[in-house]
């Protein structure tokens, strides 16, 4: 580590509020446009960024920096861009249920009004229009997978293909659907 920011890293172990301030000066900006292009949002940018700046002055009695300091700040944005994306992930994956893999097990409206049954029906024409402009290959993984309820090994079995061929088609043929059924996720939560 460079002596100045050994200097630095010690005054704000010992609480000094000028050297914290030096590194939000030093460091805010360019930390949050590194982390814009991992999260490519502003606003969450600028939080982790706060978040983290502000975790380094709850912790700083116990912090230990054993590279360079901007490194130090760095590779902890980009850890928590990571984590942030990470868990951005499997919030959406538990609150849109069509992301998993059972995707068509129960997808029904309530209702048994007019409105309700042209709209199951709308979904199913819309569902299976999507389905057949699937790539060939993936569509036909696809069926196997939810119409056939045949596993992953089985499927590669009879195709002829890797099992991580036929999870890069179903996951690529869930993705294909989640963007064409997009407006009716609203209707079913």
């Amino acid at each position: 580590m460079i002596d100045h920011e050994e200097y630095i890293v010690s005054q704000l172990k010992e609480g000094n509020e000028s050297a914290y301030r030096y590194l939000f000066d030093k460091y805010y900006v360019r930390l949050c446009r590194v982390a814009k292009l991992y999260t490519k949002d502003s606003y969450v940018s600028e939080n982790l960024v706060g978040d983290l700046i502000f975790y380094l002055w709850e912790n700083r009695e116990s912090m230990h920096i054993h590279t360079s300091l901007s490194s130090y700040l760095f590779t902890s944005i980009r850890n928590r861009c990571l984590n942030y994306l990470q868990q951005s992930s499997v919030m959406y994956e538990s609150r849109f249920p069509l992301a998993s893999t059972d995707m068509f097990e129960d997808i029904s409206i309530e209702s048994d009004s007019p409105l309700g049954i042209i709209i199951e029906k709308e979904l199913e024409l819309k569902m299976n229009d999507s389905i057949e402009h699937l790539p060939v290959e993936c569509r036909n993984v696809f069926k196997l997978s939810r119409y056939e309820n045949l596993s992953y090994d089985e499927i590669a079995e009879r195709m002829g293909i890797s099992v991580n061929t036929v999870r890069y088609h179903i996951k690529n043929a869930l993705s294909s659907l989640r963007a064409n059924l997009k407006e009716y996720l609203i209707l079913f939560f």
